[in-house]
């Protein structure tokens, strides 16, 4: 006696829990199996799954089992051939497959028969479901850009930090908006707060998502992973500008910028913020900066540097690691015709660098000498200062127009947004116009207050949290600080010449204790810029 299988779908969830369709589609298979005199051997049941994908779970254990040797049914029943599928190409393959195995595909509503002629009419009610398919979409889509144009959401889940609010009805339908969801906004904010330092040193992907899940801080039921920070710490939304139909989901590729839609959402994060985690995130990419770099214990990895060929120094080992050396890595890796170089002991180099950094850096007096220019109040000021505002304000200028021309060049698809050196650039000219930002800001406020921003009392206490943050037994906390005062190490038989950020000491005594260092170094004038300020 021939065994049929039963196969009901809709393409929504909203469809689905309308139970209309899927129960009468079942009820009439099932008459029409009675009819024929065939058992029912299985149903299969799909829920709101397009037809146009064959990543159905209960398609494919269909498909699964209509194949196996055993064979349970030798007839699958559909209500129409659209129900089977919706793309030409799979069902002619699993319509094939199918032969092979023995089993027939049959429709109640398009009894074709198994003629030649039969077939070729199957293959045409196909096609004319996959135009039909391809129309809906495409007018579905139309909607939903529109949706979007008018600033509302278009109903799939909604951000982490975020729900939907229903806020009109037109036509049967909610329109939607996002609203901050505070429980799940200050996780997002705690999150950016960790990658940008402002609980200790910044903190990497993979390490945030540990701290939360050791604290048992969930994305809605579920752990972090690096994926969904990274998805977090990456996404505009939370600086209120989402980005509707970035993606082609059917094509599984990017779409050009000029097709997005731009929707405007509340804020969780300040525009400012996003960007230096932005910087943060860029400064340990594996292509930027070499994660041995990034995570390795070694005190001046990515600072020390040959003094005769400029290359790296990096770690070289001796008696079975018992000892470890800074080494030219030209000469490690290219042999001494490359470099003459040179083999220093680490542990010796580090107290080195450290002792002059106390010495010379660290002091009160030292860092109130280095600081000078930030201590002099406004009748101190003369047009050397204006000189250097209105350089300064140039140069934001020429940032926020080398900012728009790439934009430009965007908007005319002469480069793709996703390119990822284009990419980089605007995370670097976006870093560069806050920082200059900040600068100017500081430096107005200087020469019209009485008063300055930064004072004796701030310069001792950050002497105090660097020479303390130094004495630290956690080598990333102390790598974290050198990064802060060091720009370059650069190591000669004869001599250790140290360079290093005038600026950000000035804006870690600005901000005061607690504030972390920043990790991307920036185009800003050095402490040793004349090569005499330690001599």
């Amino acid at each position: 006696m021939t065994k049929a299988a039963i196969y009901a779908r809709v393409s929504t969830t909203r469809q689905a829990d309308g139970e209309i369709s899927l129960p009468d589609q079942i009820a009439q298979c099932e008459a029409y199996c009675a009819r024929q005199g065939w058992p029912v051997a299985a149903t299969y049941v799909e829920p709101g799954a397009s037809a146009r994908d064959d990543d159905r779970p209960q398609f494919q254990e269909m498909i699964y089992a209509a194949t196996r040797t055993d064979q349970p049914f030798e007839v699958i029943v559909v209500h129409s051939l659209s129900r089977f599928s919706r793309d030409s190409l799979q069902a002619g393959i699993y319509t094939r497959d199918l032969d092979k195995a023995g089993v027939r595909l049959v429709s109640i509503t398009q009894d074709l028969g198994e003629s030649e002629l039969g077939e070729f009419v199957r293959k045409v009610f196909h096609l004319m479901d996959e135009h039909q398919s391809r129309e809906n979409a495409k007018h579905v889509h139309r909607a939903m850009l529109e949706n979007a144009r008018q600033g509302f959401w278009n109903g799939a889940k909604p951000p982490f930090g975020y729900s939907t609010k229903i806020t009109e009805r037109r036509g049967g339908r909610d329109k939607k908006i996002l609203v901050i969801d505070e429980g799940e906004a200050a996780v997002v904010r705690r999150i950016f707060a960790l990658a940008a330092g402002a609980e200790g040193p910044p903190m990497g992907v993979k390490a945030i998502a540990t701290y939360l899940n050791q604290r048992a801080i969930t994305r809605r039921g579920r752990l972090f992973s690096t994926g969904s920070i990274y998805d977090i710490l990456t996404s505009t939304t939370y600086t209120g500008v989402h980005h509707f139909n970035r993606n082609d989901s059917r094509r599984q590729r990017a779409r050009p910028p000029s097709d997005w839609i731009e929707v405007r959402v509340p804020q969780i994060v300040e525009a400012r913020d996003f960007n230096t985690v932005q910087a943060l995130l860029q400064s340990r990419n594996p292509k930027t900066t070499p994660p041995r770099v990034v995570n390795g214990p070694t005190f001046l990895a990515g600072l020390a540097k040959c003094a005769y060929c400029e290359a790296a120094l990096i770690q070289n080992t001796g008696k079975g690691g018992r000892y470890r050396y800074y080494c030219c890595s030209s000469k490690l890796k290219k042999g001494p015709d490359a470099c003459r170089g040179l083999r220093m002991r680490m542990e010796e180099l580090d107290t080195i660098v450290l002792q002059q950094l106390e010495r010379h850096i660290l002091q009160p007096a030292r860092l109130e000498k280095l600081l000078a220019d930030y201590l002099s109040t406004a009748r101190d000021r003369d047009a050397k200062a204006r000189d250097t505002l209105a350089r300064m304000r140039s140069d934001h200028a020429e940032t926020k127009a080398a900012i728009t021309r790439l934009l430009e060049l965007v908007e005319k698809g002469v480069m793709d947004l996703e390119d990822p050196e284009l990419r980089q650039r605007l995370i670097d000219l976006k870093f560069r116009r806050d920082e200059l930002s900040d600068e100017i800001t500081a430096m107005s406020r200087r020469m019209t207050e009485a008063a300055p921003q930064i004072t004796v009392e701030k310069v001792r206490a950050l002497s105090e949290l660097l020479r303390n943050s130094f004495r630290s037994e956690d080598p990333a906390f102390r790598q974290a600080y050198a990064r802060l005062l060091l720009d370059e190490v650069r190591v000669s038989d004869n001599d250790i010449r140290l360079s290093g950020s005038k600026d950000r000491l000035a804006q870690k005594a600005a901000s005061g204790r607690g504030v972390a260092p920043p990790e991307v170094p920036t185009l800003v004038r050095k402490w040793r810029a004349r090569k005499d300020s330690n001599l």
